[in-house]
């Protein structure tokens, strides 16, 4: 009788680990599908080819990966779906956020020439389209109408009005991609500075943007543009 019941236990405990490994199976085959549907929907393909891939894995799994280079160049996916892509790269230590914060202020950091912006302006150029540099006094309005990757939250200070806002239009002048930088320092043991890269390529992000910032209004905080 003990015997039989080792026996039933044990087939138990068997059919229960297979149960359990089928369905973390499933899980991983939806996450996988999912990821991969959203990476194929991504409204700009210049921007999805450049800065993503698709990385085959040894489990056999696909995975979408950011560009090796800017893995490389401390940059990590913060957030991404079909209409945008986020990405966060740590950038300094300092004692304290005042120090902090005014170094980002003071601009010690040229978001400008990063390898981000590089890519940014690249995939442009490659699809016949130029990308106009606008001054840092309206990033605070831009980043202020569209979704922000980071949150208002205790021990941090984000700053949203220090760097260039990055436009890309088409060969019609139409706005296609946009692209700004917004900062974080959080305390932990001193003072992490971290800097989000936002890129909206779709939905509503680009008509709000259209509707509100006149040509005349762009025009005067021109700094370049890169054709």
């Amino acid at each position: 009788m003990k015997g039989l019941v080792l026996v039933l236990t044990s087939a138990l405990l068997f059919t229960g680990c297979q149960t359990v490994a089928q369905g973390t199976t499933k899980v991983g085959d939806w996450m996988e599908k999912s990821s991969l549907n959203e990476f194929e929907q991504m409204t700009h393909k210049g921007i999805r080819d450049k800065f993503l891939w698709i990385e085959q894995q040894e489990n056999g799994r696909k995975r979408v990966q950011l560009a090796k280079p800017l893995i490389a160049a401390k940059f990590g996916i913060e957030k991404r779906n079909v209409n945008s892509l986020f990405l966060v790269h740590y950038v300094n230590h300092e004692a304290n956020f005042i120090e902090a914060n005014r170094k980002i202020e003071n601009g010690f950091y040229n978001s400008e020439q990063d390898l981000a912006a590089k890519y940014f302006v690249d995939q442009a150029k490659a699809n016949g389209h130029e990308v106009r540099v606008y001054k840092s006094k309206i990033s605070g309005r831009v980043n202020n109408g569209l979704v922000q990757p980071i949150k208002e939250i205790n021990g941090a200070s984000n700053l949203y009005d220090v760097d260039p806002v990055f436009v890309e239009y088409d060969k019609d002048k139409r706005v296609v991609a946009i692209m700004t930088r917004s900062w974080q320092t959080i305390s932990g043991i001193g003072v992490d500075s971290r800097i989000y890269t936002n890129i909206y390529f779709g939905g509503d992000g680009l008509r709000w943007f259209e509707n509100n910032f006149s040509n005349s209004y762009l025009s005067d905080n021109l700094l370049r543009v890169y054709r």
